[in-house]
């Protein structure tokens, strides 16, 4: 209990106790049933009515009076101190509240642990394709949006891309209280300003690495969907190859001969006569051998998956003796990083991967040619792309046409718009590179191409003065530009001299 609650209770006190001592010394005694009633008898003289009895109460309420005149003061002088103190503890509540959040709706998934940034799986819609969504670093976003733009996007999400609606007005599980919540932790683990500035060199030289490999980028791809293309023609033979498997799987668990009751279990299924287990680890000694061979026939038969590469990895277990995978005399015949698991764990799990390998294949199998479609769409696109090379930037042309010549603040300013432009600025650039148009394109933020940025701007100087301070929602820029607050404020990230780079960058796009 802080002093000033202290204080109060104290005086509250003091007003109850004097009120009983008034209650006490006002109350009526009882009168003789021969006595007049007070109202018809002559009251006390004053000499009778000035006596210790009335200094004592005129002295009990100078002493009370003196009392609060003491304590009123001192609980002013803590009340403020103590607000502060209740305000912050406040704070720390939300933000730990905030941090819950963050976490039980798995927003580190997309943003990371810390909000440095991340990605997020996503379907790119010109090209049907399945890609990583490049979710950009929260840690630092307030330092480009106000914790009301902050707030409008938490709301109501960013349509066409993989950031949903996380309020209720838009849709979302969370609250208005939640919300707030969520937005004091973004505000708790804000970088500093100093981190956010030292940063911008290393973000522009991997921008820069990302457009020098962005041929090789595309060509992996382009491999990567050939590869799938071969999986999905081939899934009709390795389903054929594994058809019988799931029997001879679960006869390795069940059946005469080869059961215990603990693997007999896996199936739920009874074992009357339990065969031989040499190491005692709830798999017979025949079962073991048997799996083993099963584990090689599964291999050579699977496509490659996730489910595959846990298989694998039981197969290929560094403990793992010329015996196999599992070995009738070793309870831990196979481990993970050191870490021995047991020979009846990894049983188990081949069951569950395997049965995702089957489930797989059939899925492939009968939607093979939907599936060969649609791979082929997206494998048009990629070479399409290959071709165009929309996400390459000209910058002998920019450096010609913006820096007059000067080539290294053309190539500075192309890292730059790419690291803190592009994201709203160039189509699909979020979605990576195969899927970037031509820088300036135009996404959630307006097209920057053929002189755009010069119409809306004809004075250089007030471009320069949009981006520092961003839009506000409802306030004019430029020529006919109205503000909706989604242009954020590069003044506190980026020095003017790189600004200006920026600046001069998107007035010679093309």
């Amino acid at each position: 209990m802080g002093l000033g609650a202290v204080v109060v209770s104290l005086a509250v006190l003091v007003v109850i106790a004097w009120l009983m001592f008034m209650v006490s010394q006002s109350r009526v005694r009882r009168r003789k049933r021969e006595a007049a009633a007070l109202n018809l008898s002559p009251f006390m003289t004053d000499d009778e009515l000035e006596t210790s009895r009335l200094n004592g109460v005129l002295h009990s309420a100078l002493i009370a009076t003196g009392i609060l005149a003491i304590i009123m003061p001192i609980y002013y002088l803590n009340e403020a101190p103590r607000q502060a103190a209740a305000a912050e503890r406040f704070e720390e509540i939300a933000v730990e509240r905030g941090h819950h959040w963050f976490e039980e709706f798995q927003c580190s998934n997309c943003h990371g642990p810390e909000g440095g940034g991340g990605g997020a799986p996503y379907v790119e819609k010109r090209s049907g394709l399945s890609t990583t969504w490049a979710a950009p670093a929260i840690n630092d976003i307030l330092f480009r949006y106000t914790d009301d733009e902050v707030r409008y996007w938490l709301i109501w999400g960013r349509q066409n891309s993989p950031m949903p609606a996380w309020g209720a007005e838009g849709g979302g599980p969370l609250n208005v209280q939640q919300i707030e919540e969520l937005i004091a932790y973004i505000d708790h683990i804000q970088v500093s300003q100093t981190d956010v500035v030292a940063a911008v060199d290393s973000a522009v030289d991997r921008e820069l690495a990302r457009l020098d490999g962005a041929d090789a980028t595309l060509d992996a791809a382009i491999e990567a969907q050939r590869e799938e293309i071969a999986a999905i023609e081939a899934a009709p033979a390795q389903y054929e190859a594994t058809r019988h498997l799931p029997i001879a799987l679960a006869a390795a668990f069940t059946d005469p001969g080869f059961c215990t009751l603990q693997s007999a279990a896996v199936f739920d299924n009874p074992c009357d006569e339990p065969a031989p287990d040499r190491d005692r680890d709830g798999l017979s000694d025949a079962a073991e051998t048997s799996l083993t061979a099963l584990l090689d026939e599964i291999l050579a038969a699977a496509p490659r998956s996730d489910a595959y590469t846990a298989l694998e990895r039981i197969a290929n277990s560094p403990v793992a003796d010329d015996a196999g995978a599992f070995d009738p005399d070793n309870a831990y015949s196979t481990s993970v990083g050191g870490t021995r698991i047991a020979d009846f764990d990894q049983a188990e799990l081949m069951v569950t991967e395997f049965d995702a390998v089957a489930r797989d294949l059939n899925l492939a199998v009968v939607g093979q040619e939907r599936l060969l479609e649609r791979a082929r769409v997206g494998l048009d696109y990629l070479l399409a792309a290959r071709e165009a090379r929309a996400y390459s930037i000209d910058i002998p042309q920019i450096a010609e046409d913006g820096f007059e010549g000067r080539l290294a603040d053309a190539r500075r300013a192309s890292g730059l718009y790419n690291a803190y432009c592009a994201r709203c600025h160039t189509a699909g650039y979020s979605a990576g590179v195969p899927f970037t148009q031509e820088a300036g394109s135009g996404a959630f933020g307006p097209s920057l191409r053929g002189d755009r940025s010069v119409t809306q701007f004809p004075d250089i100087e007030d471009q320069l003065d949009f981006i520092i301070g961003g839009s506000q929602n409802g306030q004019a820029y430029g020529i006919n530009g109205i503000g909706r607050g989604w242009m954020p404020a590069f003044g506190a990230v980026l020095s003017e001299a790189d600004l200006r780079l920026i600046v001069q960058f998107e007035r010679a796009l093309p």
